[in-house]
């Protein structure tokens, strides 16, 4: 049987036969009509670095919505053990400004941490974020409440490509893509989004099933790829900490959601539950997924190609719940929060 340091190579390896892995072909065929039926594009299931079933358009190359942020934390993991960037710079010492209504100097004493926790405080106009959801500015000091604010996460990359030197969409093209043998990821797939009212252009990413896949076998290798240290293994501790409490087991470390779930064996009798496990993830609008179970050594994707037509929260569980259940030799007894 396979190990968890087992990789794809320029093709994935898919298995013939599931159950010797512990899932259900019939459960997992189940869920599939029902992710048809709710509007999902493609499902990918991996253990062991092996996928073990997937459903739909694997190799569709569309855009990830909000998953991005969590892929640039990644990439800034591999930055932050070189040197390049410090955590604990302010944006005064960075020299971050926006438009009028400039940056007040409260404002300007957020930290890139703050930023990656977002908590930075700071509620300025920005791309891709709705501006009638935005606090009052001023409201919060740096690092005193969450609320999930797409300025925080955009000025990230433009501190980061300040800070290498390197256009963003070529850094995480080989720092990341290239060691990883994506398959149909391309520089071009990282673009941008500008607005009137901000300097800061949010970058938006566009990928498929079984490349975002990929990223997660990095990290349920501790973001070791074969021979080679991708991303700390201590960055991954560090942002899948649970920095806020949001309520009903879902927390957020550095631009990652985490959450916990109940593992019971097979051999375990009724209502015997092992300890809590952790397992975090990536999320985008539409109810897309990037999860990924450390303690299972495996990686869930769920794509929708019409975010304006896919899953309800409540259908997403549903079908999580499915797909988490099909899995005999170990049940998660709890299903990750949608967000």
């Amino acid at each position: 049987m396979a190990s968890a340091s087992d990789y794809p190579t320029n093709e994935w390896t898919t298995v013939d036969d599931p159950g010797q892995f512990g899932w259900s072909s019939n459960a997992l065929a189940n869920a599939y009509r029902y992710a048809q039926s709710i509007g999902s594009s493609a499902i990918m299931i991996v253990q062991d670095g092996l996928i073990m079933s997937s459903w739909g358009k694997i190799a569709d190359v569309t855009g990830i919505a909000s998953m991005r942020k969590s892929l640039l934390s990644a990439l800034m993991g591999t930055h932050e053990i070189e040197g390049t960037i410090d955590l604990a710079m302010t944006l005064a010492e960075l020299d971050i400004d926006d438009c009028e209504p400039a940056l007040t100097p409260k404002e300007k004493q957020a930290t890139v941490a703050d930023l990656l926790m977002s908590r930075s405080g700071v509620y300025h106009a920005a791309a891709d974020q709705d501006p009638a959801l935005l606090p009052p500015r001023g409201i919060h000091a740096a690092g005193e409440q969450w609320f999930y604010n797409n300025w925080s996460f955009n000025v990230l990359s433009v501190i980061l490509q300040q800070l290498s030197g390197v256009p963003i969409a070529e850094d995480f093209f080989r720092r990341i893509a290239i060691p990883l043998q994506m398959q149909d990821y391309r520089p071009e797939h990282f673009y941008f989004k500008m607005i009137p009212q901000s300097v800061h252009p949010a970058y938006k990413i566009r990928m498929s099933a079984r490349d975002l896949a990929r990223l997660g076998v990095l990290l349920v290798n501790g973001g070791r790829w074969r021979d080679a240290q991708i991303i700390p293994a201590e960055w991954i501790s560090r942002s899948i900490a649970p920095y806020t409490d949001l309520g009903r087991g879902t927390g957020f470390g550095y631009s990652w959601w985490i959450g916990r779930y109940a593992l019971q064996p097979p051999t375990a009798s009724d209502g015997e539950i092992v300890k809590d496990k952790p397992f975090y993830w990536a999320s985008g609008v539409g109810n897309q997924y990037l999860m990924v179970f450390p303690d299972l050594a495996t990686v869930l994707v769920h794509r929708v190609s019409d975010t304006n037509n896919g899953p309800s929260s409540t259908q997403i569980e549903q079908l999580q719940a499915m797909l988490l259940g099909s899995r005999v030799a170990g049940i998660p007894l709890t299903t990750p929060i949608s967000k």
